[in-house]
């Protein structure tokens, strides 16, 4: 990590992340996962609440009009598909939420983990990452976008790519 906080994107390997995140609290995990993502030209915000009914974003990373809508979990262990499942339907309901406040065009729902539990997209869609599987998710998930669910403004209805 450089003094400004920042990081080279070669400066830890997939395996280290998890290490380096299993020593972070959650609002430490949730700040490297945003610095990961400033790293790779995104534009952050954290904690991106709305209004009624009440919610909360852990983080929004953007690119122009798309952005992925992100739940950080920094579970201790893994978990399996069905709370996996659960947590993904909530996420989903987030990213309609942020997708009609305008901002976006398109939102992606993301699961972002501290444990290894491989890189796999949910029935629903919903892509859970492992942390040391970010970098790879960044720089390839369009390779996978026909089976990420991504919300359209430009559609009433979420779609699968």
């Amino acid at each position: 990590m450089k003094k400004d906080g920042s990081f080279s994107r070669c400066a830890l390997t997939a395996p280290d992340l998890e290490a380096f995140g299993i020593k972070q609290d959650w609002k430490e995990f949730e700040a490297f996962i945003d610095r990961v993502f400033v790293s790779f030209g995104f534009e952050t915000t954290r904690n991106f609440r709305l209004k009624k009914p009440a919610m909360e974003v852990d983080l929004i990373a953007s690119k122009g009009a798309v952005a992925f809508a992100i739940d950080c979990k920094h579970w201790k262990r893994t978990v399996g598909r069905a709370s996996m499942s659960r947590v993904s339907s909530r996420q989903i309901a987030r990213a309609h939420r942020i997708l009609e406040t305008g901002f976006w065009s398109k939102v992606i729902p993301v699961v972002m983990t501290l444990r290894d539990e491989s890189l796999f997209i949910l029935e629903n869609g919903v892509p859970v990452v492992p942390v040391s599987k970010l970098f790879d998710f960044i720089l390839n998930w369009e390779e996978s976008a026909d089976s990420i669910l991504s919300l359209s403004s430009s559609v009433t209805q979420a779609k699968i790519l």
